[in-house]
Order: structure tokens, then sequence, then C-alpha cells
């Protein structure tokens, strides 16, 4: 929420949406996120199941590969240390 006098932070900006925050991980240049794990935990299997070898082989939820909107919306984990 923007204050009267002060400019948005980058931290309010890229947190405002659970969209604008997916748009800023995905734009990271990284090779894998947590959300690449999971998608490959929650979907792979079933498409090897059904003789898929790849995403490009029509993959039903491919939309959702190296798109960590997803993965926002998921239950947190509780870690342990």
């Amino acid at each position: 929420m923007e204050k009267a006098g002060s400019k948005e932070t980058n931290f309010e900006k890229i947190t405002a949406t659970p969209q604008a925050l997916g748009e800023f991980l995905r734009g990271l240049p990284i090779l894998e996120g947590p959300w690449d794990e999971e998608f490959q935990k929650r979907f792979c299997q079933n498409c090897r199941a059904s003789g898929l070898e790849s995403c490009e082989d029509g993959c039903p939820d491919a939309d959702k590969r190296n798109n960590p909107e997803w993965w926002l919306s998921l239950e947190a984990k509780e870690e342990t240390k």
C-alpha cells in the first residue's frame, strides 16, 4: 500500500498479487526452483505412466511447468531444522 508522499518499494510491487510474485519468480535466471521439483513429483509420473516422454508430447499440465504461480497457491509445508 502506498503511503502519502512515498513511493512503492520493490517488495511491495512484486508481492502485490500472487500473479505479480509468480511473474517475478518466473523471470529469475535460475535453472530450477522449488516449483520445478514439486511439478515433477505431482505431474511427471502420471505422464510417464501414460507413455509421454516429455512435456512437449502433450502433457496436460505443461502450462504449470516453469511457472511458479500454481506452486504459490499450495499449502506451505512445515520445515524442520
